[in-house]
């Protein structure tokens, strides 16, 4: 009896024990994954990457893959873990992390690979842009919108300013071309920037949100991140855009959940009067905001029409033009979406329907080149004859000649007749026609620049000497050149030409997409912050 007493008391105490043992004993998820090496209140090292896809570590709301990220935390981080971790079925052990004041849940491991590592020594300080509070009631501005040059002006003689950012994260900006400034700093660096219309602020990418930059003083706010778009992992913001005319900043998304990718298209109020907004219409091509050379209007091409940007939630702007669209075979990333050739007055562009498999018989919009004003009908210009079913088509920005081609063979059409002007050699890398219409700039197989005129010269004021691997090209309304070359080191070389003067080397870039540059009709003073709301 006494025997059977002490088993009894024996089996209470355990039972009881049990019920108040560590989860870490309890949790059966945890079996299969790496042998936990952090503690309670100790400090831990960001050593890998939870996606092949996007470095760093995620930081999250909640231990979930599909809860969204809260900051991608770069390699290097160093931030405390608390409490007891936890592990989840979908084969992860999450501890509580705290990084300035941010919180929220961060993965040990991923898979047999260690994320993070036990820390000891000075800590590093984060950069504040990682550790930026998100605005998520921005103060109402009801001032007047930032001032853009006139609809159909070019500046002259105004102040020019040039901003860029590096792969080391900087961010810059230059005025009339001359030295360099660097007023912020991000990591992970940069995927995009866009200067505002005033030329007083800079709307940066990353893939930790979009943030506003105050040029002359460096300030910034975080005006949104994943948890703005309500974006799960592997989806983060890639390019902003600011929209003319507005105080709206249009924001396109890469998803690349399970390796299929799409692009998403949110509108991002930056007054604090309404909330973001999405704005496409689906099937949404990559880089489908176009702005015109003069930055006074911007187009949203979809899967199959070109829409003005909605200045609104409420607003639902009719097509410019609508058609059926031609898809590649695979994802998104193999729709063929017509070119789009401004004008270059900037207020309309050329653009030629290709066929689809689905165009039905006696389409009235496929086959054709068209002009499409931003006000007013679209103009039928006619079909193109000599134009195969394989073929892609760029109007040159007067609409007076056809590129045409696919892969590396391309030549220069006349509309009208057929002729072919000019063949080009084999092309490595196709850009653009130039704004005078008269030549193409593409590189060769062996990365030399080159050009092709359609007169058949080799030389044009538009292409800067001595550019070889080429990686971008753009052009202002008054001929300046914008352009990024690849070093031998595999860094990109950020330039500036001025019309009739040499190149000038402003700095290195973090992506193709990391620059921007406009003639500002007056000298930019301080631009207006956002705050966070009272």
């Amino acid at each position: 009896m006494i025997l059977q007493r002490l088993m009894v008391i024996s089996v209470l105490f355990w039972a009881m024990v049990g019920s108040n043992l560590p989860t870490r004993a309890q949790n059966s998820d945890c079996d299969g994954l790496p042998e936990s090496r952090l503690a309670d209140g100790g400090m831990a090292l960001v050593v890998g990457s939870n996606s092949p896809f996007i470095p760093g570590a995620y930081l999250k709301p909640d231990p979930a893959i599909q809860a969204p990220v809260l900051r991608y935390l770069p390699m290097g981080t160093v931030l405390t873990v608390s409490g007891e971790f936890t592990c989840t079925f979908e084969g992860g052990r999450w501890w509580q992390g705290q990084l300035g004041d941010l919180k929220g849940w961060i993965a040990e491991s991923v898979g047999v690979d260690y994320v993070l590592e036990p820390f000891t020594g000075e800590v590093p300080t984060p950069l504040p842009s990682t550790i930026l509070p998100l605005l998520r009631c921005i103060q109402p501005n009801v001032s007047p919108l930032p001032t853009a040059i006139p609809e159909g002006e070019t500046v002259s003689g105004g102040t020019f300013r040039a901003i860029f950012a590096g792969a080391d994260g900087s961010l810059s900006y230059s005025d009339n071309f001359g030295p360099p400034r660097i007023v912020a700093q991000f990591n992970p660096p940069p995927l995009s920037v866009d200067l505002a219309p005033d030329g007083t602020a800079a709307l940066v990418t990353t893939y930790n949100g979009i943030y506003w930059v105050e040029l002359l003083t460096g300030q910034m706010a975080l005006m949104a991140d994943a948890t703005t778009f309500a974006l799960e992992q592997d989806a983060y913001p890639r390019r902003v855009t600011w929209i003319p005319g507005t105080n709206i900043a249009g924001v396109e998304i890469e998803d690349i959940r399970d390796d299929e990718y799409s692009y998403p298209i949110f509108s991002l109020p930056l007054d604090g009067l309404t909330q973001p907004f999405r704005v496409d219409r689906g099937n949404q091509p990559r880089d489908g905001v176009r702005r015109n050379t003069q930055r006074t209007s911007v187009v949203l091409l979809s899967a199959n029409d070109m829409v003005k940007y909605p200045a609104t939630e409420t607003d639902e702007p009719p097509a410019l033009l609508e058609f059926v669209p031609k898809l590649g075979i695979g994802d998104i990333r193999a729709m063929l979406p017509p070119a789009i050739s401004w004008a270059t007055d900037g207020k309309g562009f050329y653009t030629y329907i290709p066929y689809a498999e689905e165009t039905p018989p006696n389409d009235p919009i496929a086959g054709r080149l068209w002009f499409v004003p931003l006000i007013g009908q679209p103009q039928n210009m006619g079909v193109p004859p000599e134009i195969s079913a394989d073929d892609y088509v760029i109007p040159s920005p007067d609409g007076k000649m056809l590129l045409v081609g696919v892969g590396s063979r391309w030549r220069i059409q006349n509309p009208a007749s057929g002729q072919v002007i000019q063949t080009l050699p084999p092309v490595q890398y196709l850009f653009n026609w130039t704004p005078d219409s008269k030549g193409i700039v593409y590189t060769t197989p062996d990365t030399r620049v080159a050009y092709l005129g359609i007169n058949g010269d080799s030389r044009s004021d538009f292409v800067p000497p001595a550019a070889d691997n080429l990686y971008e090209i753009q052009w202002l309304a008054d001929g300046t050149v914008l352009y990024a070359v690849r070093g031998r080191d595999e860094q990109l070389s950020f330039s500036v030409q001025p019309p009739g003067k040499a190149p000038i080397f402003m700095g290195l870039v973090s992506t193709v997409t990391a620059f921007s540059a406009a003639y500002l009709p007056t000298a930019p003073g301080l631009g207006k912050v956002p705050k966070a709301c009272q």
